[in-house]
């Protein structure tokens, strides 16, 4: 799956979500035997994790100077974040499956009858995600079906009604991957669903 590229959603993460996605991230990459020349070190990147965890548990207060130490801290890991999803895509070539193992997410455009991009990425709440999709003016509404993404479970799938461009999906099991597919209903047909989405929820 060569279109894959590596999804790069996590500065829309608040501060404490940041840290455990970031924490995941650094349990994967590290492990990858492809990773091979990071552009740091585990021990620098659990370091700046720890620093905005304690900075951000410090802010919590209202305190101004220390929300300032939280975002500088915030900034950091972000921006190591985009450095190892830049290495991420590089090394990995667009191959869904590698970029999955290093824990980072994967944009995979797909359509449903060929004009309409389905995306689905993190939610700002744990164990949530948001999907959204361009409008088609045919369409009167949309189905979503997930499921999880293992032997046994990609069958069984749950359906939601959306009527409006994009919704929030919640209840989801963390640190599962999903397959998100989207279809179109009209005045007098329903639309295939779509190629799958994939998604590890944290």
């Amino acid at each position: 799956m060569t279109r894959s590229r590596v999804l790069l959603d996590f500065p829309e993460f608040k501060w404490f979500l940041l840290v455990h996605f970031a924490m995941y991230i650094s349990s994967l990459f590290f492990a990858c035997a492809f990773i091979l020349a990071p552009p740091f070190t585990k021990v620098v990147f659990d370091a700046a994790i720890a620093d905005l965890q304690s900075k951000g548990v410090a802010a919590m207060g209202k305190d101004k100077v220390k929300i300032r130490e939280r975002d500088s801290a915030l900034l950091v890991v972000v921006n190591m974040l985009r450095e190892a999803a830049s290495y991420v895509d590089m090394v990995c070539g667009g191959d869904l499956v590698k970029i999955l193992l290093t824990g980072f997410n994967a944009f995979t455009p797909k359509g449903h009858g060929g004009t309409t991009i389905f995306t689905v990425i993190q939610g700002l709440a744990s164990g949530s995600v948001d999907a959204d999709w361009p409008n088609d003016v045919n369409a009167h509404s949309y189905i979503i079906r997930y499921s999880i993404n293992e032997e046994g479970l990609r069958d069984v799938y749950t359906q939601v009604s959306a009527g409006t461009i994009g919704c929030t999906i919640t209840g989801l099991t963390k640190t599962k991957e999903y397959m998100f597919s989207l279809a179109s209903v009209y005045s007098n047909s329903q639309g295939e669903f779509g190629d799958p989405v994939f998604l590890i929820v944290i």
